[in-house]
Formats: C-alpha cells, sequence, structure tokens
C-alpha cells in the first residue's frame, strides 16, 4: 500500500520528509517495490530506484539553478540512507 514518502506506521507516520510533495511518485514506486518484497538485493535495487527515480524528478524539473540541484541532490540522497537505515522493518522478506 503507497503512502509517499514518510512512515505508514510508529511515532515516525507524523513527521514528513522535506520535499515530499515533490518526491511523492518516487516514494510511491518505492513503496509498490517494498509490498512487491523478496530478498535483501531486491531491497537494495528498490532503494537504488528510489534514489535513481528522485534524480530524474530534479532532472526535469528544470531547475537551471546549480546550487537548487545539488541541495535537492542531497536530499535525495538523504531519503536513499534514510529507507537503507530503517526500512528493513518496512520490507516484505520472502524466503
Amino acid at each position: 500500500m503507497s503512502n509517499g514518502c514518510g512512515c505508514a506506521k510508529g511515532l515516525l507516520k507524523y513527521i514528513k520528509p522535506p520535499y515530499a510533495k515533490k518526491y511523492y511518485a518516487a516514494c510511491c514506486i518505492h513503496d509498490d517495490d517494498y509490498d512487491c518484497g523478496g530478498d535483501r538485493h531486491n531491497r537494495k535495487e528498490a532503494d537504488l530506484r528510489l534514489f535513481a527515480n528522485c534524480i530524474k524528478i530534479i532532472v526535469h524539473s528544470h531547475t537551471y539553478n546549480p546550487c537548487r540541484c545539488v541541495w535537492m541532490s542531497i536530499i535525495a540522497l538523504m531519503y536513499y540512507y534514510s529507507v537503507r537505515i530503517m526500512g528493513h522493518r518496512y520490507f516484505k522478506f520472502r524466503k
């Protein structure tokens, strides 16, 4: 079930990450990947796909300000590291 950016349950569900609206589509795809589940390699692929989709959003936003592009890329990297660190709780591991 897709809920966009942020956690679906627990205390963190009340906190939305920065630029959650901008990265909403990338987060929904990531949620769907987590719902499909798999092994640890599938989880890493899903997390890398989240980062790649965030970067695509930056590229297609026609932002020509280099500082803004760098800032948005740093935020995308923070999304990636956040799901790598805390995402194991939400990924549907299959044997």
